[in-house]
């Protein structure tokens, strides 16, 4: 694994005032093909500009235009994205950030991203994982299990079988963990049981240890993956 990204996974689950998560975008900087790239689900538009920074262009999707500001001066088509209406071979890569677990027929999805991308395309997604074994211990889950539009998260091993399925060989697949457990002094803090000074110096502690290699984190947030279409 790249080490600069090894480094970012230690650092967490991150969503900056910038509105990208640097996962993200080095995921981007690190995988994408040469040529097009089509964005499904752009929402802020944000990783767009990203992509135009590392010289390829971009058409962005999405039900409507929900896009930053500084982002709407890209190609843009609303569309219902669970259907793809788009020439088939069009596009070297397809970004999916956070859109599968939205999508009702994700296998049929799958298939129309395999259909619009050129022989040998990649697809570079994330999706929500579902198992939060090791939260549950603390009386946790993951936030993203509040979203009533979720029709589902993943397993690893479903999302691995699922891209199997509809045509894709996986490149890289690399996990986002969640934070909550070296921050869950912080929710003590609110029961009285710790002050806040005592709170923060436990949430470092958690995170020196994991940055050493001396703590693993097994809460995993999301999935990154990158396929490659067959």
């Amino acid at each position: 694994m790249n080490s600069k990204f090894k480094r970012h996974l230690l650092s967490g689950y991150s969503t900056p005032t910038s509105g990208v998560n640097p996962l993200k975008v080095d995921l981007l900087r690190q995988s994408l093909l040469p040529g097009s790239v089509l964005d499904v689900g752009c929402g802020n538009g944000l990783y767009g500009l990203v992509v135009v920074s590392l010289g390829s262009s971009v058409l962005q999707l999405d039900i409507e235009d929900r896009r930053a500001p500084e982002a709407r001066h890209l190609p843009f088509r609303a569309m219902d994205v669970q259907r793809l209406d788009l020439p088939d071979n069009s596009f070297d890569n397809v970004i999916a950030f956070d859109i599968m677990e939205h999508i009702d027929n994700d296998a049929f999805f799958l298939q129309e991203v395999r259909r619009v991308l050129k022989k040998r395309g990649r697809l570079i997604l994330s999706v929500p994982n579902s198992d939060d074994e090791q939260l549950r211990l603390l009386s946790l889950t993951h936030i993203h299990h509040t979203d009533k539009t979720h029709r589902r998260e993943y397993t690893e091993e479903g999302l691995t079988t699922i891209l199997d399925q509809e045509g894709f060989t996986i490149i890289k697949f690399l996990p986002q963990f969640n934070k909550a457990m070296p921050f869950f002094a912080h929710a003590l803090v609110k029961k009285g049981f710790f002050p806040k000074i005592a709170a923060r110096f436990i949430s470092l502690q958690c995170l020196l240890f994991e940055g050493l290699g001396l703590f693993e984190n097994r809460c995993v947030a999301d999935w990154f993956c990158v396929a490659d279409s067959l």
